[in-house]
């Protein structure tokens, strides 16, 4: 994409509304003039996340990210900014394509890689229609997978070939090394060129939120293993971020207000065919934070279902306290002895697959259970260890305290002795959701006095005008603020009469401490009742720093000169002290 001219951003920042793009994403609650919720970028159970749309900005209080919509598109979405810059311009109707008209080479390699995957995902479903894909196709249709599923999640086969999908590639002119970086082929053993990484093999592609090919999964038809293999993590590909089918899925799962949770692709695939829809699985991993926040943006409450096995059991006892930990509402449910969620379907229908899920058990007693079978009634002490801190997660404390009691009871133990247990409980960190670099709160801190200017500067041009009488930008001590307060003088030069900071964002670029002051400041402006006092105390407050700053460096020149016996110096400067020391008494 070509650089898009300021003014362009700022007409496609204008047409956007900031509320409405975070609002498809994270549920929002209006409180005053701006909406709250808990941040999607890091674990909290008090909201501190802000959405202004008169400032057309966000900001969480918490971990400190912030920005503009654009911002929070590559945050939320892993977008570029050019990804993000295209989405709103496209969502608003305005037309940019003078700017992507002529790509060529200078196209991300998130765009080649997305474009290979949907390459590949054709090749292998037209393979899988082919003679070639024959077997395959018997073996789903024998799995009860019908043709518009079939064509719905893009099903198809990897021939049992080293290089077929190579010669492919290469005929449709695929640039030279692409397929390495998409996880598609793996590098000979002895250095002789790659090969397919998916041969003789049944392919699911792996979507990502926006419903693009991100990676593949391929399934063996018979006993040999591994049963399955993924592709590997690429820039495009992040296992702890995906949810399988979610694309298809988070509509229904916001009109139903919750999601189901499987492990596989076809415990997905199956209960969509028979009208399941609010389904998505892990694909095998365990839940992760970043999926958890995913999902939380649809729904609060989660209905996990994993197979009635050993490896189920532990993959929900380790996946459970962390949905609650990221504030999921949390039910559990079984399948019969035997089954998986596909083979269930297809045996009794969407009705008895619904009832299995209507039946799920809430956490405490799903828990217990599990840890009952496991460690034996009588291990009282093991099973006390294993549900507090458990239980210590959940935000409700009238839910905790009821759940105490009901373990108490179940257990056969005085529920005081128990609530004493609970006091000694420490918090436990071991899933303690992780924060990227980007996400980390800016340790860069502000003068005060400053920061008030800024955000009184940028909410008015007459207020900005007595800001640059008074003070001077130049005489603004903090670098970061004081680059800020140019931009906003570029601005007000251009003739505007006020500024949206969401727009004031843009030009920064990718200084990310001078956005980090927009943010403070503009956040500090909306919480100031009377500007006016807060400008005079502000000024008063920079000018009273000034002189104490001149008068030391005059005190430092005047101990030099004496040193000198330098008379005239002398003199000069202790006219100039007295002078300050006078203005400070008018």
């Amino acid at each position: 994409m070509a650089k898009i001219a300021q003014e362009e951003i700022d007409r496609i920042l204008d047409a956007t509304d900031i509320v409405e793009i975070v609002s498809d994403r994270v549920p929002l609650k209006k409180v005053g003039r701006n909406f709250k919720a808990c941040c999607p970028f890091h674990n909290e159970k008090t909201p501190s996340f802000i959405v202004s749309p008169e400032k057309q900005i966000f900001h969480c209080f918490g971990c400190g990210a912030g920005g503009n919509a654009i911002g929070f598109l590559m945050k939320q979405d892993n977008m570029d900014f050019p990804e993000a810059v295209e989405f709103l311009a496209r969502k608003a109707g305005i037309d940019i394509s003078r700017f992507t008209r002529e790509q060529g080479d200078s196209d991300s390699l998130f765009k080649k890689l997305y474009e290979l995957n949907k390459l590949a995902a054709t090749f292998f479903q037209n393979t899988l229609r082919s003679d070639t894909g024959k077997k395959a196709l018997e073996y789903l249709k024998k799995r009860g997978v019908d043709n518009e599923i079939l064509s719905m999640f893009r099903i198809g086969y990897a021939q049992d070939s080293w290089d077929a999908l190579i010669k492919h590639c290469r005929a449709k002119k695929v640039e030279q090394g692409l397929l390495g970086k998409a996880g598609l082929t793996v590098p000979s053993a002895k250095d002789a060129g790659e090969y397919d990484r998916f041969r003789g093999r049944i392919v699911f592609p792996i979507f990502n939120e926006k419903g693009e090919v991100s990676a593949f999964g391929a399934r063996v038809m018979d006993d040999s293993l591994p049963k399955y293999l993924n592709s590997p993590e690429t820039i495009v590909y992040n296992k702890s971020n995906v949810l399988y089918g979610l694309n298809f899925a988070k509509k229904a799962i916001r009109e139903m207000g919750y999601v189901i949770i499987v492990e596989g692709y076809m415990d997905v695939i199956l209960p969509v065919q028979y009208g399941v829809l609010n389904i998505v699985a892990t694909s095998g991993t365990a839940l992760t934070p970043k999926q958890i926040r995913t999902l939380k943006k649809y729904a609060d409450t989660a209905v996990v279902l994993f197979d009635p096995d050993q490896a189920g059991e532990t993959v929900s006892l380790r996946g459970l306290d962390i949905l609650i930990e990221e504030g999921m509402k949390v039910r559990l449910a079984t399948l019969p002895e035997g089954d998986d969620p596909d083979s269930f379907v297809k045996k009794n229908g969407k009705d008895g697959f619904l009832k299995i899920i209507d039946q799920a058990k809430d956490l405490l007693t799903y828990k217990l259970d599990l840890l009952v079978k496991r460690k034996g009634s009588r291990d009282i002490e093991g099973i006390i260890k294993e549900m507090l801190p458990t239980i210590s997660k959940v935000e409700n404390l009238v839910i905790q305290s009821e759940y105490l009691t009901q373990l108490a009871e179940r257990l056969g133990i005085h529920e005081a002795s128990l609530r004493a247990e609970m006091k000694k409980v420490k918090p436990d960190y071991a899933y303690q959701s992780e924060r990227d670099d980007d996400q980390q709160r800016s340790e860069t801190k502000f003068k005060l006095s400053e920061l008030h200017l800024l955000g009184l500067a940028i909410s008015s041009r007459k207020l900005f005008d007595r800001i640059e009488e008074a003070v001077g930008i130049e005489n603004f001590d903090d670098e970061n603020i004081k680059n800020a307060m140019m931009l906003v003088k570029e601005i007000f030069s251009k003739g505007a009469e006020e500024i949206v900071p969401g727009k004031l964002i843009s030009r920064s670029g990718q200084d990310e401490a001078v956005k980090e002051a927009i943010l403070q400041a503009s956040t500090k402006t909306h919480i100031t009742k009377d500007q006016e006092k807060v400008l005079d105390d502000c000024i008063a407050y920079i000018r009273k720093e000034n002189r104490g700053k001149t008068l030391k460096e005059l005190a430092a020149k005047l101990r030099v000169a004496q040193e000198k016996n330098d008379q005239t110096e002398m003199k000069k400067l202790i006219v100039n002290i007295n002078k300050i020391h006078k203005e400070k008494v008018a």
